[in-house]
């Protein structure tokens, strides 16, 4: 073993339990990942185009598979500035001061893109968030990748990412902090993939099931270069095989 391993190993096991938990769990996640070699590379355009279709490996959970990118339509904010935040709701010691983005004041649609895989042992499918957005991703013309401390814009540790105004973080930080309303949220996520957080009334995020990891965003532009839409890739489709039209050409 290398001393680099061993050095990584002592860093571990010299982190309190909590984190020392997270960094155990995030191994573990990886570690169940489909042994794809090379895997495909895919770009933020590929995330939306619903009616795809990409072939994934057997893998101790799943079985080998062709699936559909389709989509389930989250809550539709209404914008006072136009500033939109990406958090992690149930972590709000995290939750962003700034906003992560600046685009028109609006009413903004959200939505994630999902596919289903078979459970190897059951047979039963189980709906997996590939991406989430807000926006109107139909006008988008070009996708750049939208950089804060590098390209990663969210950081789940509780398996939900939210959109949201940024000018409603201090309504919205009450619920982040509530354990009970937050578990209500999770377990509605489960079943729904994304769903809103409301508050006297109003629709003040959206909030959506992901991996406990780190999510590139990205943002889209129209062809009069105005920002339309912001995108976070879940990094579940670079796991397939390859395109089901291209893989029998």
């Amino acid at each position: 073993m290398s001393r680099k391993i061993y050095d990584i190993i002592e860093a571990v096991l010299a982190l309190p339990r909590a984190e020392r938990a997270v960094v155990m769990e995030r191994l573990k996640e990886s570690l169940e990942q489909p042994d794809v070699p090379g895997g495909i590379i895919v770009e933020p355009q590929d995330l939306v185009e619903l009616g795809a279709r990409y072939v994934f490996p057997k893998n101790r959970r799943y079985q080998r598979e062709t699936v559909t990118l389709t989509s389930k339509a989250g809550p539709t904010l209404s914008t006072k500035w136009g500033a939109l935040a990406i958090a992690d709701p149930w972590f709000p010691e995290a939750a962003p001061a700034t906003p992560a983005i600046g685009m028109g004041v609006k009413d903004y649609p959200t939505a994630v893109t999902v596919i289903t895989r078979t459970r190897a042992e059951t047979g039963t499918g189980e709906v997996l968030p590939v991406a989430a957005t807000v926006g109107a991703v139909a006008d988008v013309a070009a996708w750049q990748p939208l950089a804060d401390d590098g390209q990663f814009q969210l950081d789940s540790d509780s398996s939900l990412g939210a959109f949201y105004e940024i000018t409603d973080a201090a309504a919205l930080q009450p619920l982040f902090e509530d354990d009970l309303y937050m578990q209500s949220i999770f377990n509605r996520a489960l079943e729904e993939s994304i769903v809103s957080i409301e508050a006297d009334g109003r629709t003040l995020a959206a909030a959506f099931l992901c991996g406990k990891e780190l999510h590139p965003a990205w943002e889209g532009f129209d062809a009069n270069g105005v920002a339309v839409a912001v995108l976070l890739d879940f990094g579940l489709l670079s796991h397939a095989q390859g395109r089901e039209d291209e893989m029998t050409r």
